[in-house]
């Protein structure tokens, strides 16, 4: 955490550590204030997206911006989240947290009970508090591990997946090397009729 000192936050800012000190009163009200602000802008993103105007959509294009959204809040300030992640939540009383969390809960359970898709969960109290989780745990582990192989595009489509499996779809989708070998064999076939005898 040594990369979040006061004087570091200072320099970042473009300000005297006195400056930063005549709004803070230490360094954790700093990372308090910073935990507010993306919990607002997650907020307002959520809310944006899983808004009345979006029901017509289709659950897949929602389901995909929103995660591209919260990719993109990531994306943004990865150093940030990080420090968040493992410093803020030691500073955030845990109310705060809590009351984040439910009301991000209450937008993703609103939505699903004003969407005209059918889902098929019987509990939609207990789906919207499984896709939050599930999702803030996979968004948090690729921002703090950085797994070799999962670009930002990559986890969006694996998030995605899970999120419309789980709600809506029962159709097993091939894993990827899978759909690409048939994809490939497909394409070797079309080459081979095109060829003259």
């Amino acid at each position: 955490m040594e990369a979040a000192t006061t004087t570091r936050i200072a320099t970042v800012a473009g300000v005297s550590v006195g400056t930063l000190y005549q709004y803070f009163s230490h360094r954790d009200a700093i990372l308090d204030a910073l935990q507010e602000r993306e919990f607002s802008r997650a907020l307002e993103m959520m809310g944006g997206v899983l808004s009345h105007d979006n029901l017509t959509l289709a659950p897949r294009e929602t389901v995909t911006a929103v995660v591209r959204g919260l990719a993109k809040l990531y994306s943004e300030s990865p150093a940030l989240h990080r420090v968040l992640t493992v410093e803020g939540l030691r500073v955030m009383k845990s109310d705060q947290v809590e009351a984040f969390d439910i009301r991000v809960i209450a937008i993703i359970r609103h939505f699903l009970n004003a969407s005209r898709t059918a889902i098929r969960r019987p509990n939609v109290e207990a789906a919207a508090f499984v896709i939050f989780q599930a999702v803030r745990a996979v968004m948090l582990g690729q921002l703090l591990e950085r797994p070799v192989g999962l670009d930002a595009e990559t986890l969006t489509n694996e998030v995605v997946d899970l999120i419309m499996r789980y709600l809506v779809e029962d159709a097993v989708i091939e894993p990827a090397p899978v759909a690409a070998a048939k994809v490939t064999r497909k394409a070797a076939k079309k080459t081979a009729k095109k060829k003259p005898s």
